[in-house]
């Protein structure tokens, strides 16, 4: 059910579970929903709502007044009442409505106000007027529809795979990944838990004792009894668990889609311990990050003490991202599109992509004037790290199954370049097309090049390794 949900409103999920927790209350009701659509805060509702005198304190008065169901003992799983799956199920009818392809805050609002006629008469009894606050959000999400400040923006021209969807299964494939994951289901057994937790895939990460990880682990003072003598002394989950309906507890689900991230980013086809681990560091919730605080452990000193000899292989794809976010910066934009992306390989100077297109008399100051051409300067930029376009976050991950076909270990640019033929509609095809080059010689140079490279390994293999 979440795979679409934005992590903004995963986030609303999040607060009304730690709200409906907090009064004592068995069930996730709608109106828990309400109220962290507030607490979330950055929704169009929630602006309009706090605009009309609405707070979360004045609806938490009303909520714990108007829901009254005791919590009976300890739950380390709060359930979704029967009206919460309706809200939440049609939240994604809503957001298709507008043409989106993810569920925002906004549509868990209008799914509260289409689908369960207690939240209408409950902002209606605290003086909120309902129908100008609806049609308010939806003139808004109607505004931003048709307001697309990046050619890339907007995702309804093509299949996107979410990141959360796509991650799940590639964790149980990777061969790296899968006896990791088949230790923690392992540890799961002798729990009386049915969902993997952080806890279970850290233990499983100090088990296998991968060579790399181990002596890092070992070096900061990380050892499986030290890490399983602080677990016993847990007696709750509570650290891990937001939500309940899913493969994994949420704190779990999303150290593993940032591993998923994090490989991709680095430029491996294959998600290993230092990514699954760098993903829980990332995420700074769940239990293992927890007890890695409680026993003393520098966390930000070990994420870049794993991060590090990561870095000084120098994978091609970190050196073309981070030229992409210069070029972004330089036409003073706050995302990066596939044109950057090609800018980055043309930059990098030293890959097959560059190789290639430098072959077929593409420069860096021509490609750029085209860039400009297209997209002009713009004042979005922000002292903020750039996001991604859409349709750039498909390209890489085209680009990650192209390596993973070729047998490749790493995401190379030649697989960067394949990937946008592949995407014949981004804004990095435009650019090669306006320059004259077609898909063909593009493909044909890739090619040439990758012989080429093999032949050179063959004759010098001291040098190729």
């Amino acid at each position: 059910m979440f795979e679409r949900f934005t992590e903004k409103a995963i986030k609303v999920v999040t607060c009304s579970q730690e709200e409906a927790i907090q009064a004592k209350h068995s069930s996730l009701q709608p109106e828990h929903i309400l109220i962290g659509i507030l607490k979330e805060g950055t929704g169009i509702a929630a602006r309009f709502l706090r605009a009309s005198g609405l707070t979360p304190e004045v609806l938490r008065e009303k909520t714990n007044l108007s829901i009254s169901i005791p919590q009976k003992g300890a739950l380390d799983v709060l359930l979704f009442s029967p009206a919460v799956k309706i809200v939440l199920k049609e939240a994604w009818t809503e957001s298709t409505l507008f043409g989106a392809n993810f569920v925002s805050p906004d549509h868990l609002f209008l799914s509260l106000l289409n689908h369960n006629d207690n939240i209408a008469t409950l902002l209606k009894n605290l003086q909120i007027d309902v129908e100008r606050v609806t049609s308010s959000v939806i003139r808004v999400i109607e505004k931003k529809k048709n307001t697309v400040a990046h050619p890339e923006a907007s995702t309804k021209a093509y299949s996107f795979v979410p990141r959360y969807f796509a991650a799940i299964p590639a964790i149980f494939e990777e061969q790296d990944s899968a006896q990791i994951m088949k230790t923690a289901k392992e540890k799961l057994v002798n729990t009386n838990f049915e969902i993997i937790g952080t806890e279970q895939i850290l233990m499983s990460i100090l088990e296998n004792k991968d060579p790399d990880m181990a002596h890092i682990l070992e070096e900061v003072g990380i050892s499986y009894d030290g890490f399983v003598n602080k677990l016993n002394d847990l007696n709750s989950r509570n650290e891990e668990y937001d939500q309940n309906e899913c493969l994994f507890t949420p704190r779990a689900f999303f150290a593993i889609n940032s591993a998923y991230e994090i490989a991709k980013e680095l430029g491996s086809t294959s998600i290993k311990a230092e990514h699954i681990l760098l993903g829980i560091l990332q995420e700074k919730r769940g239990i293992a990050y927890k007890i890695l605080n409680d026993m003393g452990i520098n966390t930000e000193h070990l994420y870049k003490k794993i991060f590090t000899p990561i870095e000084k292989q120098k994978p091609v794809i970190l050196t073309v991202i981070r030229l992409a976010k210069e070029e972004t910066r330089r036409l003073q934009h706050s995302v990066v599109g596939t044109e950057q992306i090609l800018l980055g390989i043309i930059g990098e100077g030293t890959c097959i992509g560059a190789k290639v297109l430098k072959d077929l008399g593409i420069t860096l100051k021509d490609a750029r004037l085209e860039v400009e051409k297209i997209l002009g300067y713009s004042n979005n930029y922000t002292e903020k790290d750039v996001n991604f376009t859409p349709r750039a976050k498909k390209l890489i991950e085209v680009a990650w199954s192209l390596a993973k076909q070729f047998k490749q270990p790493r995401i190379e640019s030649e697989h960067l370049l394949l990937a946008m033929l592949q995407e014949k509609k981004c804004m990095a095809m435009r650019v090669l097309e306006n320059l004259g080059v077609d898909e063909l010689e593009i493909t044909q140079g890739i090619l040439k090049a990758i012989k080429e490279k093999k032949y050179a390994a063959l004759k010098n293999p001291d040098e190729s390794a």
